[in-house]
């Protein structure tokens, strides 16, 4: 043993053992150390992590001449340290992320999202930490805005024009790769089931050849935009037919309609495959007299409504002699009796409006006719109205139609009424501007009422009341405004034609003319 050791190579590898188990002696003692510290941070009560989402990143570039491209909007920044300095961070909010192009040339290039206002005490982690940028050369160039638009998407029995833009151009800037790809600048409109010209305001978009849209900006941003909203509309001449059988021994000799057209309301292309509305059946069943008849029209396919709703139709009729010596006989046979303080009513009244009967509130009646039918007559058989469909606001003078049996004819001892017609207010109305249109109307209600002051009792026996029939069904024919509100004027003035008419069979001779109601 004593030799061995006495060895020089012996002693040589003692020694190189020592010292490499004195160098694993020292890395373990020193990563032992190291993970102890590890595990005292993260176990330590005083250290904790927070993450901070959607940190916007700031760029520092030359903005005036130069475009970037690819620079994320936001990043995640985590912080890792001690507890007081990570709440302090959080609350004052003054850390930043953050990337500096100023000295970076155009083209491409990888830079690293850097950050401040973050205490040296934290470790700080950014995700993307690294991102792609493209720099290059800010371009501004003039492009034409189109208006965008569905032109389907207007109400029904109307259709859009082309649109008018204001200003025309606008200017686009952006880089040079963007403004390549500008397929289209449009500002874009919603007609929203419209019935009426739309002006809107309208942001402008510039999009590729895809319809997406490009990172670039326009000025101005809106334009205004004018879009024609009109009326599709057509006259077209009107036919009738006899339907159902008259009373007996009665022919019809005329069926005549008081309106000579209609207007159709539809899609363009259905209104052109209609030049006529034929074929309206008009029921004379069981009639035994001539008189006039009310007919809805039928709305031919493809279109969305007709305007007049309702024509009025004269029927003659012809009958044998033997009933028309009986009838006349009769005529000559008839008696009177005397009916007091009949209530008025108004007719054809508007929403829009509120009526007020001035006077009379009550008439007189005297009512010629067969014994036996005036015996079996009492006041609640005759009604008295007044039509006031198709009167606009102000005062006015109105004929006062009476409702009786057929075989009775009567005279009114008041043969018109004043009626005042005023405006609904509504949230937002001006009461000066009702007023202007109050006394507006009024004027021009006189001039339309003048011709009918001695048109006699409201029966319709003087030729002026029946010509205010035809003149009432005239304006509801030529009227292009949308069908919702053309429909109940013409209502209610056919209901007063329907009135009127009625009481032309009724109505005693006035001035010398002979009573042919049954006669015809």
């Amino acid at each position: 043993m004593d030799k061995l050791m006495n060895r020089s190579w012996v002693m040589k590898i003692i020694a190189l053992l020592l010292a490499f188990m004195l160098y694993l002696s020292v890395n373990l003692d020193d990563g032992a150390s190291s993970s102890n510290k590890i595990l005292n941070r993260s176990s330590s009560a005083n250290t904790g992590v927070e993450t901070l989402t959607d940190v916007p990143v700031q760029v520092s570039y030359n903005e005036k001449n130069r475009i970037v491209r690819g620079v994320p909007d936001t990043v995640i920044m985590t912080l890792e340290g001690p507890k007081n300095i990570l709440a302090q961070t959080k609350l004052q909010k003054d850390y930043q992320a953050y990337i500096d192009l100023d000295n970076l040339s155009l083209g491409q290039h990888r830079v690293k999202v850097q950050y401040r206002n973050i205490s040296d005490n934290l470790n700080v982690v950014v995700k993307p930490d690294i991102v792609n940028v493209t720099i290059e050369e800010r371009d501004s160039k003039q492009f034409s805005v189109e208006a965008s638009y569905d032109k389907n998407k207007v109400k029904n029995g109307y259709e859009a024009g082309e649109a008018t833009v204001s200003p025309r151009a606008v200017t686009v800037t952006g880089a040079s790769s963007q403004l390549d790809q500008v397929a289209y600048v449009k500002a874009i409109i919603d007609l929203d089931n419209a019935s009426k010209t739309v002006t809107k305001q309208a942001t402008v978009v510039a999009l590729d050849k895809n319809l997406n849209k490009l990172n670039v900006t326009v000025q101005p941003e809106t334009v205004n935009v004018t879009i024609p909203v009109r009326n599709i509309s057509k006259k077209v001449p009107i036919d009738v037919i006899q339907e159902g059988t008259p009373g007996d021994g009665v022919n019809i000799t005329k069926l005549e309609p008081k309106t000579d057209a209609v207007k159709i309301i539809g899609p363009s292309d259905s209104l052109e495959k209609i030049d006529k509305i034929d074929n309206i059946p008009v029921d004379v069943t069981g009639i035994t007299k001539s008189k006039d008849i009310k007919v809805n029209v039928p709305v031919p396919d493809g279109i969305d409504s007709v305007s007049p709703k309702q024509i009025t139709v004269h029927v003659e009729v012809d009958k044998q002699g033997d009933e028309q010596d009986a009838e006349e006989t009769d005529a000559s046979a008839a008696e009177t009796k005397s009916f007091k303080n009949l209530p008025v009513s108004l007719t054809g009244q508007s929403s829009k409006y509120t009526y007020e009967l001035l006077s009379p509130t009550s008439v007189d009646a005297d009512v010629k006719g067969p014994k036996s039918d005036l015996d079996k007559l009492t006041k609640s058989g005759i009604t008295l109205s007044a039509n006031v469909g198709n009167l606009s606001a102000g005062e006015h003078t109105v004929p006062i139609i009476i409702n009786s049996p057929d075989s009775v004819t009567s005279t009114l001892s008041t043969k018109q009424a004043k009626v005042r017609v005023t405006v609904k207010k509504q949230s937002g109305t001006n009461d000066e501007q009702t007023d202007k249109e109050t006394s507006g109307s009024t004027s021009d209600s006189d001039k339309e009422t003048k011709p009918d002051t001695g048109t006699g009792s409201g029966s319709g026996t003087n030729p002026g009341t029946g010509n205010s029939g035809d003149s009432t069904d005239k304006p509801s024919e030529e009227t292009d405004t949308p069908e919702d509100n053309t429909d109940t004027p013409t209502d209610s003035t056919e209901t007063g034609d329907d009135s009127s008419n009625q009481s032309d069979e009724n109505s005693t001779p006035v001035d010398g003319q002979t009573d042919n109601t049954s006669g015809n």
